[in-house]
């Protein structure tokens, strides 16, 4: 009897090896937990400084200015983060842009970026704000950048205020509240010239809050958009193709 039970016992042990065993072996060796890849702003950040090095003294005057609004100013203000501030002097320069249009100047920050690509560029900034503390500060940051004869800031509410701009505009940067993107974008698009390009900033961070802009977008024949995220709040960057 005892030997029977040991024949059993036996039995069953080899055929529970038999089916666990392969099924480790299918799974293969134990994976390592895996670190996700960098973002983009941080590989930024690991091998570029936050501010460029100035090409010359106008430059330096616009970049110490830059440096101290990021450091003093920042909080509560929107701005883009400094990573989307290369790519919108990248864009605009790139671009040759004569004419730039911003929607949402709030201290000034995003436009001072702009400004070191129309130093090169020969063009100008045309910049919107409602917010009369907010325009206060702007004015006093393009002052100590001396960047005023690059800048006009039109005070009051941008949906009524935009429809006195004139085209052609070069580059648009919408900023200002999101739920206004597509009034913004129906009024200035016939604006915009061939070839131009229509930015909004947040396109990831604040996504849930512009659906209706990015379907305006893709139901257009001749928009052209990509979604990149030089920083963690990317941008939608669209180009009028005619």
């Amino acid at each position: 009897m005892q030997a029977s039970r040991g024949v059993s016992r036996g039995v069953a042990i080899a055929v529970v090896l038999g089916l666990v065993v392969p099924l480790l072996w299918a799974q293969g060796p134990a994976q390592e937990a895996k670190t996700p890849p960098p973002r983009a702003e941080e590989v930024s950040r690991q091998y570029l400084p936050l501010h460029p090095k100035p090409r010359n003294e106008a430059e330096g005057k616009i970049i110490a200015a830059l440096e101290d609004m990021y450091v003093r100013q920042s909080r509560g203000m929107g701005n883009v983060l400094p990573e989307d501030g290369r790519l919108l002097r990248m864009l605009t320069e790139t671009l040759g842009a004569r004419h730039v249009v911003e929607l949402g100047t709030a201290n000034g920050y995003s436009a001072l970026w702009f400004c070191l690509a129309l130093r090169s560029t020969g063009g100008q900034l045309t910049t919107h704000e409602l917010d009369p503390k907010r325009i206060a500060l702007a004015k006093e940051n393009f002052r100590r950048a001396g960047v005023e004869d690059l800048v006009t800031l039109v005070e009051g509410d941008a949906h009524e205020t935009i429809q006195k701009l004139a085209g052609p505009i070069d580059l648009l940067l919408l900023d200002a509240e999101k739920e206004g993107f597509t009034d913004y974008l129906t009024k200035l698009l016939p604006r915009v010239r061939p070839g131009g390009l229509i930015l909004a900033h947040d396109s990831s961070g604040q996504a849930h809050l512009m659906h209706d802009y990015f379907q305006a977008l893709a139901a257009h024949p001749d928009l052209e958009t990509v979604f990149v995220d030089a920083s963690r709040w990317g941008l939608c960057i669209t180009r009028k193709m005619q």
